[in-house]
C-alpha cells in the first residue's frame, strides 16, 4: 500500500513539472516572437502578405506597423515600425535602432524629431546576433562588408548574409509605398523617386549604436541630408579601424553630428572613430553635461554626463534616459539642437554635392568610395 502511495505522490510531481515546463516554454516563445518578430517554419506557407498597422496616426501622431512578406520572403527580424509626420513637407529622418533593440524603444526622441518638422521613420532592420564591433573587432575590412551587406543586401560574407529583399533599402521602400498609400496626402512619396531612387539628399540619416554605425556608412556612400550619431560609430580598436573611414564619403563632415556619454565603456572606441572620420576638430570634442552648445557654436562630436540609472550607452538615446523635474528628457535641447542642424523646410536648398546614386533592386556603387571589401 505505502508503496502504490509513493508511485501515485511520484507521477503527480511528474505531471506538475512537466506543467511548468510547457508554461515556461510557452511564455519564452512569446517573448521571442515579441523581441525577434516571428521567424518562418518549413510548414508555414510564403504567400505574399500586405503590410498592416494600428489605426493611429501617422498625421500628427506615430503610426505602428509591420511590413509584409516581400517576393515570397517573411523578414525576420519583422517588428514595429514608427512613423509619424506633422506637415506634408519636412524631410525624412530615417532612424535605426542598437543591436537587438527596436524602433519602439526610442519614441521620446523621434517625438523630438516629429515636433521640430520631421517626417519620422524608425525602421526595423536585421540588428539581431552579435555587435557589429564584436564581430568585426580589428578586421579593418569586415565592417564595411556587413554594413554594406545590412544595407543593401549585396555582398553576403561569411560575417552578414541579409538578402536583398530584407535589406534596410528594400524595407525602407516598402515602409513609403505602405505609407504612401496609408496617408496619400502625407508626402511620404517624396522620398522615393520613380521605382527605385530614394531620394537620400531629403533624409537625415540617424542611428543608435550599431544603428548609428550604419548611419555613418550610409552617409559615407551616399549624399543624404545629415547624419546624426548617439553612441557611435562603434568601429575603431587600437589603431585599428574600419577600412572604409579612410576614404572621402559621399557626405561631408560638416553635415554630420555625434555624441556620446563620458561613462560610456565603449568609449576609447568610439571616439577613436570620431578621429578617424574627422568629427572631433583640432581641439577635440566639445563638452558639456547635457546642455546644447552655445549660440554659434558648431561642433561634430559631443560629449556628454547625463548621469542617470542604465548603462550610459543607451541613456542618452533611449526611452530609458533620465527626466528633468519637467517630466522632459534632461537630453530633449540637445536632441532639438543635433535636430536643427538641418533645414526643416521644403523650400531649403538640398545639398548640392551631386545627385545620390540609385538604389534600384540591382545597386551599384559607381563612384561611391570603397569600403574597403
Amino acid at each position: 500500500m505505502k508503496h502504490r502511495l509513493l508511485l501515485v505522490l511520484a507521477a503527480i510531481v511528474l505531471v506538475a513539472i512537466s506543467g511548468v515546463a510547457l508554461v515556461a516554454a510557452n511564455l519564452l516563445g512569446a517573448q521571442r516572437i515579441e523581441d525577434e518578430g516571428r521567424a518562418p517554419t518549413i510548414d508555414r506557407p510564403h504567400a505574399d502578405e500586405a503590410p498592416s498597422g494600428d489605426q493611429r496616426g501617422p498625421e500628427g501622431e506615430f503610426h505602428r506597423f509591420r511590413l509584409g512578406t516581400v517576393n515570397g520572403e517573411r523578414l525576420t527580424p519583422n517588428r514595429d515600425d514608427f512613423a509619424a509626420r506633422t506637415s506634408v513637407d519636412g524631410p525624412l529622418l530615417l532612424f535605426l535602432p542598437a543591436t537587438r533593440s527596436r524602433p519602439a524603444e526610442y519614441q521620446r526622441f523621434l517625438g523630438q524629431a516629429l515636433a521640430d518638422g520631421y517626417h519620422v521613420l524608425g525602421l526595423d532592420y536585421w540588428n539581431l546576433g552579435r555587435t557589429l564591433s564584436g564581430t568585426c573587432e580589428a578586421d579593418a575590412r569586415c565592417y564595411g562588408m556587413v554594413q554594406r551587406n545590412r544595407f543593401d543586401g549585396t555582398r553576403p560574407s561569411e560575417f552578414s548574409s541579409v538578402t536583398p529583399a530584407g535589406s534596410i533599402v528594400s524595407r525602407f521602400r516598402d515602409a513609403v509605398a505602405y505609407l504612401d498609400d496609408h496617408d496619400p496626402d502625407g508626402g511620404w512619396g517624396r522620398f522615393v523617386q520613380g521605382d527605385d531612387d530614394i531620394a537620400w539628399q531629403d533624409i537625415v540619416v540617424a542611428g543608435h549604436s550599431q544603428g548609428g554605425g550604419e548611419a555613418a556608412y550610409i552617409a559615407h556612400i551616399r549624399s543624404v541630408r545629415g547624419a546624426l550619431m548617439f553612441s557611435s560609430p562603434v568601429e575603431s580598436r587600437g589603431p585599428s579601424h574600419a577600412a572604409w573611414m579612410d576614404r572621402p564619403g559621399k557626405t561631408p563632415v560638416a553635415r554630420m553630428y555625434a555624441v556620446d556619454d563620458v561613462r560610456d565603456a565603449f568609449g576609447p572606441r568610439i571616439t577613436g572613430s570620431w578621429t578617424v572620420l574627422g568629427l572631433d576638430g583640432v581641439d577635440g570634442p566639445f563638452r558639456t553635461d547635457t546642455a546644447p552648445p552655445l549660440a554659434g557654436a558648431d561642433p561634430h562630436a559631443i560629449l556628454i554626463d547625463v548621469r542617470g540609472r542604465g548603462k550610459a550607452h543607451s541613456l542618452i538615446i533611449k526611452d530609458s534616459t533620465p527626466l528633468g523635474p519637467d517630466g522632459e528628457p534632461r537630453m530633449s535641447a540637445l536632441w532639438q539642437w543635433m535636430l536643427h542642424r538641418f533645414p526643416t523646410t521644403a523650400d531649403a536648398a538640398a545639398p548640392s554635392d551631386g545627385a545620390a546614386p540609385s538604389d534600384g533592386a540591382a545597386p551599384s556603387d559607381g563612384a561611391a568610395p570603397s569600403d574597403g571589401s
